[in-house]
Order: C-alpha cells, then structure tokens, then sequence
C-alpha cells in the first residue's frame, strides 16, 4: 500500500507525492514516485496545474495580448518572438482598447466561458507555464 503525503499549495489547490522512502521498498512505484507526481503536475494541459489555468481557446485578443504584455513587462517571457507576437497583436484594430487587454496588463487571464485566472499571487512556476501558453497562444493568432 502506498502512502501519499498531501500539501495545500494555494495557487495550486492539493499536491501529493509519495514518501521518498517508497522509492526503494520492493513493489513500491522504484523510480515513479516522486518524479512521477511531479511530472504530473507539469504535464502539458493535463496536470494539476494544467488543469487550473483557464482554456485560452475562448479568451478574446484584446485578453491575450494584454496578458502578454503582463509578461513581457514583469520579464516572464522574453526574446523577439515575445515581443514580435505582442507588436503584432496590439497593432490590430480595437485590441488596446479593449476591457480584456487592461485586464491582461494586470495579469488576469480571462476565458470567454468565465474561467478567470490571475498571474498577480501565483508562484513563479506557474506564471512562467501560463506565459508560455499565452505566448504560444497568441502566435496561434498571427
């Protein structure tokens, strides 16, 4: 039986991982213990913390744009493709106008099915994966 040891984490809801002593005991998981809950939580889409970041499929132009210079400015996300992606986007009609680009400048992912997401609290680790999918969001949009 596998004993797992839970730990609130506030911006990523409940975090478990079994014992590093697991590791070793015969029929306990070998090498799928911790690496194993760890990968999961930095999975893709798919881990917990995929799973707390809003779909950005919905989120308006204006919103990702916005968020994009939320990350731009605070030195999350870097480099010519960054800045690129983001002249490209506010050069569009309406976007910095726009109620989802001046929340995005604070940091608020907002999807169009309500599933909002602040950057503002969340730990550095999330903020980077939330700013990868944004900026790879938002060269989707070109």
């Amino acid at each position: 039986m596998r004993y797992f040891r839970c730990f609130m984490v506030v911006t990523v809801g409940v975090v478990c991982a079994a014992p590093v002593f697991a590791q070793s005991m015969p029929g306990m998981g070998g090498s799928s213990g911790l690496s194993g809950a760890a990968s999961g939580l930095m999975g893709g889409g798919s881990g917990a913390m995929g799973s707390m970041l809003p779909s950005l499929s919905s989120s308006s132009t204006g919103n990702v744009a916005g968020v994009l210079s939320y990350c731009v400015k605070n030195n999350i996300v870097q480099g010519s493709s960054a800045t690129g992606a983001l002249s490209a986007l506010t050069g569009q009609s309406g976007v910095t106008s726009s109620s989802g680009y001046a929340a995005g400048q604070q940091g608020q992912i907002q999807s169009g099915s309500g599933n909002n997401f602040s950057l503002g609290g969340a730990s550095k680790q999330i903020k980077t994966k939330a700013c990868d999918m944004v900026l790879q969001h938002a060269q989707s949009l070109l």
